[in-house]
């Protein structure tokens, strides 16, 4: 199957992007603060033998990897790059956890929920100083590190401002699925893009083929969020590491919520009286989200999903790509659809 071949791709270079991210926390010395860097990194046990997790696919890592590999580029040289952007997307979570009051995560307590909100700040802020120092480390070229930090950094307000909008929209009566796409363009596929299109930059990428792999990571960054949407209504607990329905009751505006609000159907009076109440528990949730599926939002959301992907996979045919790698991104992208399912 296309979606284990692509499990195995991420398996390939899981090794070299937590061997580049180990690197990038030790560079300095290890510190008290840096049991709290591998426990939300996924290396270290927490207090009280909490035991070490998975620490997550490293998906924005082998993306920019692969990116590199498509335009001629070696892996060693992209790998400082691949940590600096899995650890400015560990930075976002840890961050997300605490303005969510999320408890767990992969399926351990989160960082807050063990050291407190004040600790889990600080580690946040410190995964993002070291994101930056990781490019430092590129040596391809001076011009090369300038363009990766600009386009780093460029991306951290980019999902910054997705964050806003995505805890803006919570006390909004009248978000619309387009207000969604903006957001989720900004908070999920700014990452994306920055990952393909970074890993292009150190590859030494012409400006067409970086420009076309930056358009791919943007859609299957879109692609991704989707699918998470879906997975985080009508997915399994144990592979969210979460409890599912968890948008519902944290009153989130996601994909599936919206458009089922948006229907003249039954189901959206009863989901817009319930979230005004507050879904009090994971029974109630999982109850509307059956509802939500037999009136069509899950097979809505999925074809949307499948419509970016459609759109990602064009991109990468726009150009010349190293037929390997180009191949293996094409697997990861069609990997989200077939999670969908």
């Amino acid at each position: 199957m296309a979606g284990e071949q692509a499990g195995s791709i991420l398996e390939r270079y899981r090794a070299v992007v937590e061997a580049a991210v180990r690197r990038a926390l030790t560079a300095r010395g290890e510190t008290a603060l840096h049991q709290m860097l591998g426990y939300h990194l996924g290396y270290a046990p927490g207090p009280q033998g909490t035991r070490p997790g998975s620490g997550g696919k490293r998906i924005r890592g082998a993306l920019c990897l692969l990116s590199s590999e498509a335009v001629g580029g070696e892996t060693a040289d992209a790998s400082p790059a691949a940590a600096a952007l899995e650890l400015l997307h560990g930075f976002t979570l840890l961050h997300d956890d605490i303005a969510d009051q999320d408890e767990m995560r992969r399926g351990r307590p989160t960082v807050w929920k063990v050291w407190g909100v004040g600790q889990a700040i600080t580690v946040g802020d410190a995964m993002f100083a070291l994101a930056n120092l990781a490019v430092g480390e590129i040596t391809t070229s001076t011009a090369t590190v300038a363009n990766v930090l600009l386009t780093l950094n460029e991306a951290t307000l980019r999902v910054c401002e997705g964050q806003h909008l995505d805890l803006a929209y919570e006390h909004r009566d009248d978000v619309t699925v387009e207000d969604y796409l903006q957001m989720i363009a900004r908070k999920t596929a700014a990452l994306f893009a920055a990952a393909a299109a970074i890993g292009a930059e150190v590859g030494g990428g012409s400006l067409a083929q970086i420009g076309a792999l930056r358009r791919f990571g943007h859609e299957l960054g879109m692609a991704f969020q989707v699918r998470d949407d879906v997975l985080g209504l009508w997915g399994k607990a144990r592979e969210l590491g979460k409890p599912v329905g968890s948008d519902l009751q944290q009153n989130k505006r996601s994909l599936p919520i919206l458009r089922a609000l948006s229907l003249d159907h039954s189901v959206s009076a009863r989901l817009a009286a319930a979230l005004a109440a507050g879904v009090k528990s994971e029974e109630q949730a999982a109850a509307l989200a059956a509802e939500m599926e037999t009136a069509g939002v899950r097979a809505f959301c999925e074809q949307m999903a499948q419509q970016h992907v459609a759109r990602a996979l064009a991109e990468l045919d726009s150009v010349p790509l190293g037929e390997g790698p180009a191949d293996d991104l094409r697997l990861l992208a069609r990997d989200l659809i077939e999670r969908c399912e």
